[in-house]
């Protein structure tokens, strides 16, 4: 083993353990990561920047820019509080919907600006209606991470997926789409059966408080707000038609799709341009980017091609047992580590597992890893970023879950989401290959 391979693995394994430790901020660890590797020789300048998936980051530049915009006109506020209005402030009918909501939001926008949102809000309306937020809240992030497995911008793991492996939109939501909709709906029926009886107050309600909760006075710039949901169905659109668009010769790839409408949404936004601009992630983009640097001496040093060697002598011959392994390592994995830079790590291992003899076809690891990486998230507060966000927001309320009540609350459903997606991608293995 040469210097350049020990090297590599010690600065990714110090870099996963830095970003789960959350003492650094994660980017200041991935950018820190990509220089060491580059400091030391594994990479040069011209490689590091060659193993970015500008793909990835581009489509991420193009959604941060809308959701930003819908964010900031007030979009999310409003919705929740008309939806609260809808179902007569009842907690058993917001026990249903509010996860669903969230769960079809998560589909097509960044999971954490979802429930940024509505963790806030649902907290506030528990307090009004004096019921327990923490159930509630939990059950609207499972159901934000089971439904951003449905599509390929849902969560950054298939973003990852997506783009640095060739799939696009409409083969998630052909693929990964149903198996999320049957296991978010087991999700929403596991949480409806064990808390309905607990989201009954005890204690009077002011409905006049409630009654004063005004929707559109939630709504700071309409302008805004209208722009940016035609950005948004605009970059929707685009996505599920480039295929066909590109086939005809026109270049409308994944990373046009969105930036092309969030352009459009800056130009036309005139002043409010800038605040916008202010609020996107640009972090986020820059992690992502020193995580790719960082993986990618793996694969330059060929430790992510021993490693899939492994796992093909491993499961050689036994498609159906490495499906559940990808299904149940990613979940697992995902509960205890960040599951963007795990995903990412897959996508080499999985696309030089693909290239040995005998191996299954790429398209089944993707949707494996895809829904064991985005559904195992929920185990654990740090199993995905919108966990973090939501737990973060209720203890700045001064409501603290604590790890062992989040576990309680979210394995059962994790485990029958994860039993689902398992099922169901064997049977379509066995119908396609059988």
């Amino acid at each position: 083993m040469n210097h350049s391979v020990i090297i590599a693995i010690v600065v990714f394994a110090a870099t996963y353990v830095a970003i789960g430790m959350e003492k650094i901020h994660r980017t200041t660890v991935a950018i820190s990561g990509a220089l060491l590797l580059m400091i030391f020789g594994v990479l040069d300048m011209k490689e590091a920047i060659g193993f970015i998936s500008w793909e990835t980051i581009g489509l991420l530049l193009g959604m941060f820019c809308i959701v930003s915009a819908l964010s900031e006109s007030g979009f999310f506020t409003y919705l929740a509080l008309v939806l609260a209005r809808r179902l007569n402030y009842d907690p058993v009918r917001i026990l249903v919907v509010f996860p669903i909501v969230t769960g079809v939001l998560a589909c097509f926008m960044d999971s954490i600006t979802v429930m940024l949102f509505f963790a806030t809000l649902t907290f506030e309306l528990a307090r009004l209606l004096k019921v327990d937020p923490v159930p509630l809240v939990v059950a609207e992030v499972c159901l934000a991470n089971t439904g951003g497995s449905a599509t390929l911008v849902g969560d950054p793991p298939n973003v990852i997926l997506g783009t640095m492996l060739g799939y696009n939109f409409n083969d998630f939501v052909a693929n990964t789409g149903p198996i999320a909709l049957v296991a978010g709906a087991a999700s929403v029926l596991y949480f409806y059966l064990q808390f309905r009886g607990k989201m009954r107050s005890s204690q009077p309600v002011d409905r006049a408080e409630l009654d004063r909760l005004d929707p559109a006075g939630a709504i700071k710039d309409p302008k805004t707000m209208k722009m940016g949901l035609a950005a948004f169905g605009i970059a929707i659109l685009f996505l599920i038609v480039h295929p066909f668009v590109e086939h005809a010769g026109i270049p409308l790839t994944v990373p046009m799709a969105a930036l092309l409408p969030a352009f459009g949404l800056l130009v036309l936004g005139g002043r409010r341009t800038e605040i916008v601009l202010h609020k996107v992630e640009y972090e986020v983009l820059l992690f992502f980017m020193g995580l790719f640097i960082v993986v990618g001496g793996l694969e330059k040093t060929g430790v992510i091609r021993y490693l899939a060697e492994g796992v093909a002598v491993l499961f050689e011959g036994n498609h159906i047992g490495l499906i559940a392994a990808l299904v149940w390592g990613s979940g697992i994995s995902s509960a205890v580590v960040d599951n963007v830079p795990f995903a990412l790590t897959m996508a080499y291992v999985i696309k030089d597992l693909a290239a040995t003899s005998g191996a299954m076809a790429l398209s089944m690891m993707v949707w494996a890893v895809a829904m064991g990486t985005d559904i195992g998230g929920n185990f654990t507060p740090i199993g995905a970023s919108a966990n973090v966000v939501a737990y973060n927001s209720l203890e700045k309320k001064g409501i603290t879950i604590g790890w062992i009540r989040w576990i309680k609350l979210a394995v059962p459903c994790t485990v029958v989401a994860l039993l689902i997606s398992t099922v169901m991608l064997i049977a379509k293995y066995l119908i396609r290959f059988y």
